[in-house]
């Protein structure tokens, strides 16, 4: 591919010190991962508190409907704090095109390399071999066509690392509805 010529006044903000701006998507991309790290957490502590102290209270009043109205509540945030993981994760995606114009401009390859060599990744390949494929004439024109070439459905949230994250909502919601059932359903089997 030939430079871009990156002295020209067409330049995106911020082009000017690419290493700059790429230490700041970085940073922000991680700031990004930081923040559904934190707020997945904090759904399931918030949950599973919710859960065991509305269970402890259900068992103590005697009270079944609002023993089941503490499983469904729990695993409601629970999927709530998942679908928020969901929205957040579609920031950091929206960070890629810039991250791949930038080391393209550096002649980095570290993400490039991480997102052609995913497993089950060819969409995640195919990108970047067509931004690297890319012959333009200055840096605006290189950015202009990467971000033209990005669709974000290319890059599905199961590919990524949030797999982890859907397999230990689906424990915890198993885990409600099984002690409800443990504790309800031998009042009914041993009448």
């Amino acid at each position: 591919m030939k430079q871009p010529d990156t002295e020209s006044s067409q330049l995106p903000i911020a082009v000017w010190n690419h290493d700059t701006e790429y230490k700041a998507i970085h940073d922000q991309r991680l700031a990004l991962i930081r923040s559904y790290n934190f707020w997945y957490a904090l759904g399931h502590a918030v949950a599973h508190a919710y859960f065991w102290l509305i269970l402890i209270l259900s068992l103590r009043i005697s009270s079944q409907p609002l023993m089941i109205a503490a499983a469904a509540t729990a695993s409601l945030i629970i999927w709530f704090a998942y679908r928020v993981v969901l929205t957040i994760d579609r920031g950091v995606v929206a960070l890629y095109p810039r991250i791949v114009f930038l080391e393209i401009m550096s002649g980095y390859d570290f993400y490039r390399d991480y997102l052609r060599n995913r497993p089950r990744g060819d969409t995640e390949r195919s990108f970047i071999e067509t931004a690297e494929r890319i012959e333009a004439r200055d840096a605006t024109e290189l950015w202009q066509q990467i971000y033209s070439h990005f669709k974000e459905h290319d890059f599905p949230a199961d590919r990524r690392i949030t797999a982890h994250f859907k397999s230990a909502a689906y424990l915890s919601v198993a885990l409600f509805w099984i002690i409800i059932g443990v504790i309800l359903v031998p009042q009914y089997l041993f009448k």
